[in-house]
């Protein structure tokens, strides 16, 4: 039945890619009905999400925040399902790189980076790094349990050249081609909450204590490279420009998880000048800080810390 309905999507979304933008935002239309109204789609957590870290807006902004979201949400889940349809000419008439010179300043110093990025607007739609840049492009991800989906991800990330790399291979991954003497540029998007046991930095952002990875500052002190922080603005519908902006490209010069501290201030003034435009659904204050100290000393009197 999963190989049926894979085949089926699959077939629709070829469909749906051949469509002119006017025609094809119509279904981003009827999806948000979908989300919003008729399945409530993570309505409670993106509520408490959006009333954590804006306690000062008053119930009438928080719901138009909310719903202008699941607009946008909508938007983002169709076009992250058809951009492996797209041919490069479409694609770069639609997500276009305002500071480019930078990126390819440090490719000419042959400075391996680490490019942090969050789930805001469509950070899908960078897969045009990997044609617009001579970096060997690596995309750090977590595979899908549908393994025919997980398939059409990867198919989508590595179309344009990109290398699609788990997180507990990327360390390994890189070394290699620093050996081999290849830049590498690795993309990596460090909002998501990391797991309980992998917990090992809280720092404040959106108004709350939220446990932030660290992988990316490790990765970046490990190879010496430079990290950069990319902001990607909607400037249309179906258009995005991204720009990049230096976090350090002396990472073992700066105190431990202050790159951290630094990328996540970055994101937090990115989701700060339009709300919208994040992943509000995704459940990412699920422990609070206390919780997570509660559980911490109940693993060590049980000797598990």
């Amino acid at each position: 039945m999963k190989y049926i309905a894979y085949i089926l999507t699959t077939a629709f979304l070829r469909l749906l890619a051949l469509l002119p933008p006017r025609l094809l935002y119509i279904f981003s239309d009827i999806l948000f009905v979908l989300l919003f109204h008729i399945a409530g789609y993570r309505k409670k957590v993106v509520t408490k999400n959006l009333s954590a870290s804006f306690p000062g807006k008053s119930p009438e902004e928080l719901k138009q925040i909310r719903r202008k979201f699941y607009r946008h949400l909508a938007d983002v889940i169709i076009e992250n399902a058809v951009i492996q349809y797209y041919s490069k000419r479409r694609l770069e008439k639609m997500f276009t790189f305002s500071n480019p010179e930078m990126i390819r300043e440090y490719y000419e110093k042959k400075r391996d980076i680490i490019l942090v990025t969050g789930h805001y607007n469509n950070w899908e739609w960078s897969a045009p790094l990997a044609y617009t840049f001579k970096y060997k492009i690596i995309v750090v991800y977590m595979p899908l349990r549908n393994k025919y989906f997980d398939r059409e991800v990867m198919r989508a990330r590595t179309k344009y050249g990109a290398e699609v790399v788990p997180m507990g291979n990327v360390a390994r991954i890189l070394f290699k081609y620093k050996q081999e003497g290849v830049p590498t540029l690795t993309g990596m998007a460090a909002d998501q909450r990391p797991i309980r046991k992998h917990v090992q930095f809280w720092t404040r952002f959106l108004n709350q204590e939220t446990a932030v990875f660290t992988g990316s500052e490790k990765l970046a002190r490990k190879m010496n490279a430079v990290m950069l922080f990319l902001n990607v603005t909607r400037v249309g519908r179906g258009k995005y420009s991204a720009e990049t902006t230096l976090v350090s490209d002396n990472p073992n010069d700066i105190p431990h998880n202050e790159l951290t501290k630094a990328h996540t201030h970055l994101l937090e003034e990115e989701i700060l000048s339009d709300p919208v435009n994040w992943l509000w659904s995704h459940d990412r204050w699920k422990i609070s800080y206390e919780r997570w100290l509660e559980l911490k000393e109940r693993d060590k009197k049980e000797g598990k810390g």
